[in-house]
């Protein structure tokens, strides 16, 4: 029962906090691929990687292959028989296609404009086990109290794993490396430790809980490294949140202006970011382009809805109308012309051909 009350306290306590913040709205942006050089190879073959036992290298194919941006396919996957038919022609060992005048000379082959090649440098695994005591309250006293404890063992199992895999993408047409790189992934965990959940102030034992084998350890770090790299070479969306200002600062606002304000705060809640511009363009002429929250919320519908230059409009406006530094609109000054040029890159690569 005490430890039930507690948990109600912070609870409710987290509750209250939350209840105090500022509402958010989330943006999505488009960013550029990390390799920029890739946009021009978009036919790609992926060799079998050295010492691969973990089968990075169809990971890595798999990812490649499935990777849509606004439904569409950005990479065109070489068939992998159609190299290894190659290789085997020219005789050659799928190692030998680390060298770059190898790979080339088997790109050209295939129609490749880059092969991407790889090996598992490091991939170990280690599991254990220890006893650790634990103690329950059985019985309490009215004032809350322990009256009777329990004392026992539990078994902890305990995980650890790490992988590391070189890997290098080499331009068929020049055969240099366009990208080469190791990425390293670790996995550690302890099923007790796994099995305390922290509430505020109060931290609750839960008892063991199951935690990854070896050799799903191993996988789930193989699959993290394909995903690292492959994110790497590719443009993709981001989200974060965006703080709106939720009161208006002019003084001369009347009731039915305010409620507008609020009904508009709501709408953008509801997701519905065309119904909230409408409203608050309305404010906007009503107030003669006076208020600053107006046009930073504004601001903030138009960079929800992919209209970055108009939000970048509304923010110099805002930040024109504002005589002390304003947290909100600063970040969002520092942040728009990024986010313009980032869009821009990123398009540019998916147009390339």
């Amino acid at each position: 029962m005490g430890i039930s009350i507690k948990v109600l306290l912070s609870a409710l306590a987290v509750a209250m906090f939350m209840s105090g913040c500022a509402q958010k709205v989330q943006i999505k942006a488009l960013n550029p691929a990390e390799v920029g050089e890739m946009a021009s190879k978009k036919k790609v073959a992926i060799s079998n990687f050295k010492n691969d036992s973990l089968g990075l290298s169809g990971k890595i194919e798999s990812q490649i292959a499935k990777h849509e941006l606004d439904k569409q396919r950005y990479f065109t996957v070489l068939s992998r028989k159609d190299m290894d038919k190659v290789i085997a022609e020219q005789k050659l060992q799928s190692s030998e296609l680390m060298d770059e005048a190898t790979s080339s000379k088997v790109g050209r082959l295939i129609g490749a404009q880059a092969i991407i090649n790889g090996e598992i440098a490091s991939a170990n695994a280690e599991s254990g086990s220890y006893q650790e005591d634990r103690e329950k309250c059985l019985k309490y006293y009215k004032d809350g109290g322990c009256a009777q404890w329990r004392y026992y063992k539990v078994t902890c199992k305990t995980t650890q794993a790490s992988v590391a895999a070189n890997l290098n993408i080499v331009n068929i047409e020049t055969g240099s490396i366009i990208y080469g790189d190791t990425i390293s992934k670790e996995y550690s965990a302890d099923s007790c430790k796994a099995g305390q959940t922290n509430l505020g102030l109060l931290t609750l034992d839960t008892g063991p809980k199951s935690i990854l084998s070896k050799g799903q350890a191993l996988n789930k770090l193989a699959s993290d490294i394909a995903n690292q790299f492959v994110y790497k070479l590719t443009p993709h969306y981001v989200y974060f949140n965006v703080t709106l200002i939720e009161k208006i600062e002019l003084e001369d606002v009347t009731d039915a202006q305010e409620q507008q304000f609020e009904n508009s705060l709501a709408y953008i809640k509801a997701g519905r970011m065309d119904k909230a511009g409408q409203m608050l363009s309305e404010l906007m002429d009503q107030f003669d382009g006076k208020s600053y929250v107006v046009a930073y919320v504004n601001g903030v519908v138009n960079e929800a809805e992919g209209k970055f230059d108009e939000a970048k409009k509304l923010y110099a406006m805002a930040d024109q109308l504002t005589v002390e530094p304003v947290d909100e609109i600063n970040s969002a000054m520092n942040r728009i012309d990024s986010m313009i040029a980032k869009r821009e890159e990123a398009r540019q690569q998916m147009n390339a051909k």
